[in-house]
């Protein structure tokens, strides 16, 4: 097994119960109410910004331009495809980027958000990855297991947010950035693994925490 295949075995329990969180279920019967799902969007929007600070902040720690340039292509992503579903998702609520900058983070966010900047400032990139990698395979994890038990989410409202996350260019990207991580992690000692495997599990965590915060739980 790779470094990756424990680590992500070891919070594979938490993906798992936030796969089937009703928040999920319903959206993938197309069946949730707008207002949560908008509600949700919104507090996306914001968790989005420290997130991209997280790696931002990995770019600035970078000591190789091809680390800085890993940390680099992800605000791209979320520039193009993820922020074009997300941007009219948010029109469609009667709302832009600017109107988000004024509403409070809900409590779940705040403590995703807090260890995500926290993470950022006093770890090095592997501690970095471990911390962010979680949303990045996480949300793929639980759309393709939405996918899976309703495939006909993708003729429903919520399918460009279900597509953004299950199509092949998001796997490849998911599967370059796992690889990534083997790499810039490969040797570490014991103790840092596990040091490692608790700041991907607590990042899961918050992960788990941020859906149950969108079904109002």
């Amino acid at each position: 097994m790779s470094f990756m295949d424990d680590i992500i075995r070891d919070s594979l329990d938490l993906w798992k119960a936030a796969a089937d969180e009703p928040f999920l279920e319903e959206l993938g019967k197309g069946t949730l109410d707008k207002k949560m799902f908008y509600d949700y969007i919104v507090q996306d929007s914001i968790y989005l910004r420290y997130y991209l600070k997280a790696f931002a902040m990995g770019m600035f720690k970078s000591e190789t331009l091809k680390d800085m340039q890993f940390f680099y292509s992800v605000l791209g992503y979320v520039n193009d495809s993820e922020n074009a579903t997300r941007l009219s998702y948010l029109k469609d609520n009667g709302m832009t980027d600017d109107d988000v900058e004024t509403i409070e983070r809900l409590p779940a966010c705040v403590n995703y958000t807090d260890f995500l900047i926290k993470s950022a400032e006093s770890d090095d990139l592997p501690g970095i990855l471990m911390a962010v990698m979680p949303c990045m395979l996480g949300y793929e994890y639980v759309f393709k297991e939405t996918l899976k038990r309703h495939p006909e989410v993708m003729d429903t409202y919520y399918g460009p947010l279900v597509s953004d996350y299950t199509n092949k260019w998001y796997d490849e990207c998911c599967r370059i950035w796992t690889e990534y991580c083997n790499n810039k992690c490969e040797g570490v000692s014991v103790e840092r693994k596990k040091q490692l495997s608790d700041i991907f599990r607590e990042a899961s965590l918050h992960e788990l925490k941020f859906w149950q915060m969108a079904g109002g739980r």
